[in-house]
């Protein structure tokens, strides 16, 4: 992505005559000489413009060489990890076609970017988080952190995939200012294992077996959290290898009705349990819904979202506003194609009522193509897809 830098000059600009008889001039006001903005400011409002969204650091440093000069320079890792594009996400239509520029969209704003990345080369993505792709090095086996909106390449340490299509997902420490190298960890549901590294490393440490962190990692105020099949949430605190703890735990699953699957999801700066049963509650309720009170160490039951919808998916959780995409349907959960019968489905949290919104929604069974994509693709199926995907 590259963004031209303009000519602050004034210019006087003479209107064409009107008749062969009279002419008139126009006096355009001079542009602003962006030059003369007081050099105290600039650092100030580079300040504000990444407490906002980082990538408008991007276009403020575009205007002229002196603002450039002094704001931070955003292609650098000490700013990539402390101030990640975190909530731009990556739309993927299933075609996984990388060699054109693709779509991405900050789920906060509605704001779409189209980028290039041809530097992907010899690389597919593995996951993402926090705006970040996670990719690996087809022929190397080398694991890379990639900005798309800076095109910058962090190494980590290889590692060889034991099959070819397994799925991760992925979570990412990021720095405070004191520490410029983030941990990033990596679980797989195939192989029960979860990984973590940092930059400079050279390996990864894993675990074998380690059911508790199988599904959707977080990293929220300091350590790594993710949730159990059964409904389990555990945490990892980041000043230890993998000391683990169980979050709330007085309690304990219902056998007699069991969890099908759980998820994390973040959705208005709070943490939310998602836990899908096999069969319908007392309430009626096939999912529910709770809010992680991590001072107090509970469980909050939830019954609205409000104008909130989840996206929900193997690997991947998103919570988007209904304000901010009229399309979207608040107060619902949209649920990936590994969650019921349906392929894609969505979940009243009012009614307690699952509507089906695609009948051919699975283009891919992890070994060969069943389907070509049917377009027009719809924002709900962009949504669902990135949480649902394998690999790109």
């Amino acid at each position: 992505m590259s963004i031209r830098e303009t000519d602050p000059r004034a210019r006087c600009v003479r209107a064409r005559p009107t008749t062969s008889q009279e002419t008139s001039t126009v006096t355009v006001m001079p542009a602003v000489d962006w030059n003369a903005l007081p050099l105290d400011l600039i650092p100030r409002i580079a300040d504000l413009l990444l407490s906002d969204d980082p990538i408008d650091l991007l276009c403020f440093r575009a205007v002229c060489r002196v603002w450039r000069s002094l704001s931070p320079d955003p292609r650098s890792p000490a700013f990539c990890f402390r101030f990640p594009p975190r909530r731009w996400i990556m739309l993927s239509d299933g075609d996984a076609d990388l060699t054109v520029p693709q779509t991405f969209l900050n789920i906060s704003t509605g704001r779409s970017l189209r980028i290039s990345l041809l530097d992907l080369y010899g690389h597919s993505i593995l996951a993402s988080t926090d705006g970040l792709l996670v990719l690996i090095q087809e022929e190397t086996f080398l694991i890379r952190i990639f900005n798309p909106f800076t095109h910058l390449m962090v190494d980590l340490p290889r590692l060889r995939l034991k099959y070819k299509r397994e799925r991760y997902a992925a979570a990412m420490s990021f720095s405070d200012g004191t520490d410029n190298n983030p941990k990033v960890v990596l679980s797989c549901e195939q192989r029960r294992l979860v990984l973590w590294a940092k930059p400079g490393d050279h390996k990864w440490e894993k675990k074998v077996g380690y059911e508790g962190f199988r599904y959707n990692p977080l990293f929220i105020e300091g350590k790594f959290y993710a949730t159990h099949r059964s409904g389990r949430v555990w945490s990892m605190s980041l000043c230890c290898d993998l000391l683990s703890e169980l979050v709330c735990p007085d309690w304990q699953p219902d056998w007699n009705n069991e969890v099908r699957r759980s998820y994390l999801v973040e959705c208005d700066s709070t943490v939310l349990l998602v836990r899908k049963y096999a069969v319908s509650r007392p309430s009626g309720a096939l999912i529910e819904l709770y809010k992680i009170d991590l001072d107090n160490n509970r469980l909050v039951l939830v019954e609205s979202i409000g104008d909130h919808a989840l996206f929900l998916g193997p690997t991947r959780t998103l919570s988007v506003s209904s304000k901010d995409f009229p399309s979207i349907r608040g107060n619902s959960i949209y649920l990936g194609t590994d969650l019921l019968n349906d392929p894609v489905v969505i979940y009243d949290l009012k009614s307690h009522q699952c509507e089906p919104i695609s009948g051919q929604a699975v283009i891919h069974n992890t070994v060969r193509r069943l389907r070509q994509s049917v377009r027009p693709f719809t924002l709900p199926d962009h949504l669902i897809t990135y949480c649902s995907h394998l690999q790109w």
